[in-house]
């Protein structure tokens, strides 16, 4: 009896090392394997859904069309203005760049929103200027948020209610529980020394990249960058195309979810417009945006530029 204790106790402790090494195991491949993809069907909520939830008060309704006079003409019910300049200021003589984390929790707390706080953004169709804003959130840590599908348009189009009326909002009091997700954004050092391994996506209009016009001192684009205008992702009416079908196409040019990403444009606005679509609509796990873009880029003399034909 003896010899069948010390026996099973052999025997247990052999299991419980099998045990062990497998949890190391299983914690070393977590940390030496890139993260999955994270497709997120909840980033996009449909008119119907917004309108039965007008009166939640865990939501706040952002409106960032481009002109407030639209706010003003008429609204989504209980929608608080936004404009997109007021998420940007200039950063060591640079203008255009994200507001820093202190000052965006302030801006949050004006809006009435506070950590638990789900942000539903709409413009007039779909364009960058809310896509913005989500990824600044993502960025400071705030992952509650979604756009409305089809924005503006749509929901008066259906004949849903719209307001004159401006909310009654009470300051809120933000108590950040997250880090900044540097993952998510990409410094003007790491585009000028990133791998061969990264892609460099440059989602300016075409003739932007081939240096036929520009808005900036220099004219052209980052070497090494790939050409592929934001908006090219959307249908005419402002919804996405298939996702699988710009998936084969981006596979076509290299562009994989094994890749690191860095996406630019002149200052971060339609570039956080491919970001939404490729971290969360495509599950690309590593997408950041250069929110300097050519802007920052160009004005240093000593950083090189391309043009192309």
């Amino acid at each position: 009896m003896i010899f069948r204790s010390d026996h099973y106790m052999l025997r247990a402790k052999h299991n419980s090392s099998f045990i062990i090494l497998g949890l190391i195991f299983f914690v070393i491949s977590a940390i030496i394997t890139p993260s999955k993809a994270q497709i997120r069907k909840d980033i996009i909520i449909s008119p119907d859904w917004l309108q039965k939830n007008l009166n939640n008060s865990d939501i706040r309704i952002i409106d960032m069309r481009a002109d407030v006079r639209e706010y003003w003409s008429g609204h989504i019910p209980g929608s608080v203005y936004l404009d997109e300049t007021i998420l940007r200021w200039p950063q060591g003589g640079i203008p255009g760049k994200l507001l820093p984390h202190d000052v965006f929790l302030r801006l949050l707390e004006e809006l009435g929103v506070n950590e638990k706080t789900t942000l539903i953004i709409y413009t007039e169709i779909n364009n960058y200027r809310a896509t913005y804003l989500a990824w600044a959130l993502d960025y400071f840590g705030h992952e509650r948020w979604a756009i409305l599908e089809g924005g503006f348009e749509r929901w008066k189009k259906e004949g849903r209610p719209v307001s004159q009326d401006y909310p009654e909002i009470k300051p809120g009091k933000y108590n950040p529980k997250s880090r900044l997700k540097e993952e998510v954004r990409a410094t003007r050092e790491e585009v000028k020394s990133r791998s061969a391994e990264t892609i460099l996506l440059d989602v300016r209009p075409p003739e932007f990249f081939r240096g036929e016009r520009s808005n900036w001192k220099r004219k052209g684009h980052i070497p090494g960058a790939i050409n592929i205008f934001w908006a090219s992702f959307l249908k005419e009416d402002g919804s996405w195309k298939d996702p699988k079908f710009i998936k084969e196409n981006l596979a076509t040019m290299g562009i994989v979810p094994e890749k690191q990403i860095i996406i630019y444009d002149g200052q971060g606005l339609m570039a956080s417009h491919t970001y939404l679509t490729l971290k969360y609509l495509l599950g690309f796990p590593r997408v950041k945006v250069y929110d300097g873009g050519f802007n920052e880029w160009s004005d240093r003399d000593e950083l090189p530029v391309e043009t192309s034909q």
